[in-house]
């Protein structure tokens, strides 16, 4: 009888460890444990631009705001007619502001006196969109010689960056793999595959800053220069990959 109860005993002992065996198995499974290695990969890629964003403005003032308007008018309209004889037929030229406010005098310093209106200054303020790279400088002498007196923006950009997004990510994807078997190789590991990944996209990177320009910087110069140069297009890869 006391063997039989022993044997009992063993099986007993034997099928609950089984149990436990398995179900700790499964909870594994369950809580999806697994052992990561997250690496960033970024990468750029050069390209010649092949849109450019310029803006211009005329600026004039008088004691009157019908004054000023007036002669806004009549040089806006000399300035817009240079540009559009200038650009494509893809080309845009767009409004994007125009003001007319108040100039004031000041009070001699150590004397109350409210502030008293001198004149008005109008402006209006237009931008030219154009894939004529090589006639920027041309287009900013004729608005110039037309009547224009402010340049406050030139910008080299690209139309459509879908190809060059395409291979900086291509680019950022390699240099994340190079960096995880780096990894796994100091730690004595090894790849399992992919487990997330994210993407981001850098704004493009502009070759140089050009400073605003009023009309007196304009005057009694030779053509305008413009050297585009490249611009860059940059993307990050976040990847977190398993391992074993």
């Amino acid at each position: 009888m006391r063997g039989f109860h022993s044997l009992w005993l063993l099986c007993a002992v034997t099928i609950l460890s089984v149990a436990i065996s398995r179900w700790a198995i499964a909870e594994e499974k369950a809580n999806g444990t697994r052992h990561t290695i997250s690496v960033m990969g970024q990468a750029e890629v050069s390209a010649t631009p092949d849109l450019v964003i310029l803006s211009l403005a005329v600026e004039t003032t008088a004691p009157k705001a019908a004054d000023a308007v007036n002669e806004n008018a009549s040089r806006g309209a000399k300035v817009a007619s240079a540009l559009k004889s200038l650009i494509g037929k893809d080309d845009k030229l767009t409004t994007t502001r125009y003001s007319l406010e108040p100039r004031y005098e000041q009070g001699k310093r150590g004397e109350p006196s409210e502030p008293r209106i001198v004149g008005y200054v109008a402006r209006n303020e237009v931008q030219v969109e154009t894939h004529k790279i090589d006639a920027v400088g041309g287009m900013i002498d004729a608005a110039i010689n037309a009547g224009a007196n402010r340049v406050s923006g030139l910008q080299f950009t690209l139309a459509n960056r879908n190809e060059q997004l395409r291979a900086a990510l291509e680019k950022a994807g390699a240099e994340a793999r190079a960096q995880a078997e780096s990894v796994a190789s100091a730690l004595g590991v090894k790849i399992k595959g992919v487990q997330t990944a994210s993407t981001s996209a850098a704004p493009i990177i502009q070759p140089r800053h050009f400073e605003a320009y009023g009309v007196a910087a304009m005057e009694a110069r030779p053509p305008t220069p413009i050297e585009p140069g490249t611009v860059s297009v940059a993307a990050t890869l976040q990847v977190t990959y398993e391992i074993e």
